[in-house]
């Protein structure tokens, strides 16, 4: 886990007094943060790189991000904004790839099939859907203070978080079943 470093702080505009406090606020949310990323993006170096770059951010931007209600919830939305466009350059390039008749990657290395399982299934929920699970749980926001994140009411985040969970339950349910009669019937 690589905790952003007093060089990469230093690389911020603001970094005088405010150094210290910047400091210990990126320490202090860098293993939550990495970790709520990895669910929502499913690859731990992705989400570290994310949450690397949304702290970096927040550091350049530590005088209006500092007077938020929530610093916190400010980085996480910066980390997911980066997420997604990060994924709309990969489909983009993936789509190309195809195009010109490139292979898909194959998996990773090192990564176990129950962590591709998981992340498959999470893969299924939309992104409002993971967005809501991941502020609502993991991060453990209120309704409302994810509501104010995501830019809706929060009604359609304890829906959201709802539908989700039900999905959530639904694919779990079908992969345990597929499992129970592969083991069966072999």
């Amino acid at each position: 886990m690589r905790v952003p470093t007093r060089a990469s702080l230093r690389r911020c505009q603001h970094v005088s007094d405010t150094s210290s406090e910047q400091e210990r606020f990126c320490s202090a949310l860098w293993p939550r943060l990495v970790r709520a990323m990895s669910h929502y993006c499913g690859d731990v170096y992705v989400a570290e790189e994310l949450a690397q770059e949304a702290l970096l951010r927040a550091c350049r931007r530590w005088q209006h991000v500092s007077a938020l209600d929530s610093p916190e919830g400010w980085v996480y939305r910066v980390a997911v904004n980066l997420a997604n466009s990060t994924w709309r350059r990969r489909r983009a390039e993936l789509r190309a790839n195809e195009r010109h008749g490139i292979p898909m990657e194959a998996a990773p290395c090192g990564v176990s099939e129950t962590k591709l399982l998981v992340q498959g299934i999470l893969s299924q929920l939309s992104h409002d859907q993971r967005a809501a699970l991941i502020l609502r749980y993991m991060l453990g926001f209120s309704a409302q203070d994810a509501a104010d994140l995501l830019g809706t009411t929060p009604g359609a985040v304890r829906a959201r978080t709802h539908r989700g969970r039900e999905q959530l339950r639904a694919l779990s349910e079908s992969l345990h079943a597929r499992t129970e009669e592969s083991h069966h019937g072999s």
